[in-house]
């Protein structure tokens, strides 16, 4: 058995061990979901004034739960090795950055600081090439960047001809296998933070083409086709955790890098649609959830009363209006808030070793078919919270 496989297994059976902590619809329940199987834990819940996700709080968890000290285990993964072959980019001129957002940039950096040096890269789902930028920039070497969208690839193409850099492009959905003929004489193929499906597809065109070198990035496992997840290595297949797209959101829901301002309008948005959630309930007679569309932000300036009519309209409920005033459930929608968040400040414990078990199966996956394989972070998460690389090498 394989290191991986090792660490796979021990993940799977402290997760499969929790399902009722994590494995729920936060929306769908009034209640508390796991109450009966952990009843301290949810006593612990329902204190007045309780204030969550702090040391005192997390201490007192652990001390009804110690099983869930384990959580411990996985909150960081370890920094991946820098390439050999590379010196940090700290040097790069900011002329080659211009346009760039520094935390982007700055992640841009610490991902080509740990890909080794290649006679030519493929760079995935490129967006305007900034990755590809950088890495044609340093090393002189081909890139082509890969886009789907036309506009993306002009704006790109039109930066790499001001640099005088060798990166070129081409419109492509790789999702229809329109990556292929690239990848097919490729050295390596890199992507950063490459979303669901995208990043999936590329593992296995990589394979299938016999690319010797792969770096990437995984990012949203939660887009995807499917609505149950597809264990990729025969190892995660054996697996008896079955991961819903709710599940797979949980492993990257975190907002560690949000301003104050998005924080504010993402909890004013979820106090409006749980207190519209319990008007309908009441309204319809009906104790299921209905889920409301997104919406422009601007909406919720207007206040609950607005959000609750647009709501309503969204799911032709008007008729509803006249019986049952909206106003007496924004309260309820606040205490819902809270609950929520006393829930989910458990559920996150998991978050972490859920991610694991997904790169865990990705890397297991490249190593059945041939690779050599390190995983780890590639940078600090105070600068993304989607800081794992996975990085294989044909052996």
């Amino acid at each position: 058995m394989t290191t991986f496989q090792q660490r796979f297994q021990s993940l799977d059976t402290w997760l499969k061990m929790h399902t009722q902590l994590w494995q729920f619809d936060t929306f769908a329940r009034l209640d508390n979901p796991w109450k009966s199987a952990y009843p301290e834990l949810a006593e612990l819940l329902e204190r007045e004034n309780l204030e969550i996700e702090n040391e005192t709080f997390y201490r007192e968890v652990f001390r009804l739960c110690p099983d869930l000290k384990t959580a411990l285990n996985f909150s960081k993964p370890d920094l991946i090795d820098q390439s050999a072959q590379r010196t940090l980019t700290n040097d790069v001129p900011s002329y080659v950055s211009a346009g760039i957002k520094g935390r982007k940039w700055s992640q841009i950096q610490a991902f080509v600081a740990r890909t080794p040096k290649a006679n030519n890269y493929v760079e995935w789902c490129a967006g305007k090439g900034h990755l590809g930028k950088l890495l044609a920039f340093q090393d002189n070497k081909p890139v082509h960047s890969l886009e789907w969208q036309k506009t993306l690839c002009e704006a790109g193409e039109q930066e790499a001809k001001r640099l005088k850099i060798p990166q070129s492009f081409t419109h492509a959905d790789v999702l229809k296998g329109e990556g292929r003929p690239s990848l097919a004489n490729a050295h390596c193929a890199v992507a950063l933070h490459a979303c669901g499906d995208l990043h999936r597809e590329l593992i296995e065109q990589v394979i299938a083409a016999n690319t010797a070198m792969l770096c990437i990035s995984p990012c949203c496992y939660h887009l995807t086709q499917t609505s149950h997840y597809q264990p990729l290595s025969q190892t995660a297949q054996h697996s008896t955790l079955i991961l819903r797209q709710a599940d797979l959101k949980l492993a990257v829901k975190e907002v560690a890098t949000a301003g104050a301002r998005e924080q504010r309008l993402k909890q004013l948005e979820l106090t409006y649609r749980l207190g519209f959630d319990a008007w309908q309930r009441t309204a319809r007679q009906q104790d299921d959830y209905l889920p409301v569309p997104s919406i422009q932000k601007a909406l919720l300036n207007q206040g609950f009363v607005a959000f609750c009519h647009w709501a309503a309209e969204q799911k032709d409920l008007t008729d509803l209006i006249s019986k049952t005033p909206f106003e007496d459930f924004e309260a309820i929608g606040q205490t819902r808030y809270q609950q929520i968040q006393k829930l989910e400040a458990i559920s996150q414990l998991f978050r972490p070793a859920l991610e694991h078990w997904l790169v865990l199966d990705r890397a297991m996956y490249l190593e059945e078919n041939g690779y050599q394989v390190d995983i780890g972070a590639f940078c600090e998460k105070s600068l993304t919270p989607r800081n794992w690389m996975i990085r294989a090498t044909r052996t």
